[in-house]
């Protein structure tokens, strides 16, 4: 498919998206309760840690930024969780019976996948993004934040995100049960990524599997950042997770191919 039909195969996907999961209003309401509720509730169990000079704790967060490194890390967190969320709400699609009109169709497969990926990016992460901002208005010092790498940081991060969805749909296509990602994903990423724990006061085996996931790369972006913290870890870190979504995009084309070549030799009448 040319590269000009990409576009609107990916604009009618995330239609699709938004009639489907936006049955009632209050659907609006879970994309801010849940992450605020979240980062409350690890604010106040991480207060009672001493942060001081000379603790762990302080050699990452600093005195009294407690509030700031939690909140960013449930922003770029959540970022990544709703995508994570995109796959694992995956066999929807098998259940409606919309997943084998997609596959016959002549649009772009890849284009289904990032349209399903984007949309789930923007639509669960709006309302806690216009909450985080509120609180940065608070908390946050303007002049101690280096505008053009945090910027720059998003951007990358945006992608990274989309990209990361879109690989995780690939492989929800090899099983009709996806919920498997969730378990996987969520608790794991959420813990060993430094959303509210610092990977460097982890053993060394739990610091190893922080590397695994990309908001733990994201989260030294962000936070390197708003510290105006700007070394030779930050732009290891933005090239390993440029170079990661290069990767992963590679990847979520090879396996398209193979569930694809895979589902019409060994599907039924009904495809899967």
């Amino acid at each position: 498919m040319k590269g000009s039909a990409i576009w609107p195969a990916m604009l009618a996907e995330v239609r699709k998206q938004h009639q489907s999961r936006t049955k009632g209003k209050m659907v609006f309401f879970s994309m801010l309760l849940w992450p605020a509720l979240a980062f409350l509730s690890s604010y106040y169990m991480m207060k009672p840690y001493k942060t001081d000079e000379g603790s762990v704790l302080s050699r990452v967060i600093p005195d009294g930024g407690v509030p700031l490194f939690l909140l960013s890390g449930y922003l770029v967190f959540q970022l990544f969780w709703t995508v994570v969320q995109s796959a694992w709400l995956f066999e929807m699609e098998r259940k409606d019976g919309t997943l084998e009109i997609v596959f016959l169709a002549p649009s772009s497969k890849m284009a289904f996948l990032y349209g399903r990926s984007l949309y789930s990016l923007f639509h669960g992460i709006w309302m806690f993004a216009l909450f985080s901002l509120l609180m940065f208005l608070f908390i946050l010092d303007p002049r101690a934040v280096n505008w053009p790498a945090l910027l720059m940081a998003l951007l990358v991060i945006l992608i990274s995100a989309v990209v990361w969805g879109a690989l995780l749909c690939s492989l929800a296509l090899f099983s009709r049960d996806s919920g498997l990602l969730y378990y996987v994903f969520q608790a794991p990423m959420e813990l060993f990524g430094g959303v509210r724990i610092p990977p460097a006061v982890f053993p060394a085996w739990a610091s190893a599997l922080s590397f695994i996931f990309p908001v733990t790369y994201g989260l030294v972006l962000v936070r390197g950042a708003l510290d105006n913290d700007i070394g030779g870890g930050w732009w290891l870190a933005l090239a390993v997770l440029a170079a990661a979504t290069i990767i992963l995009a590679a990847c979520t084309r090879y396996l398209l191919m193979i569930a694809e070549r895979h589902a019409r030799s060994k599907g039924n009448w009904t495809l899967f």
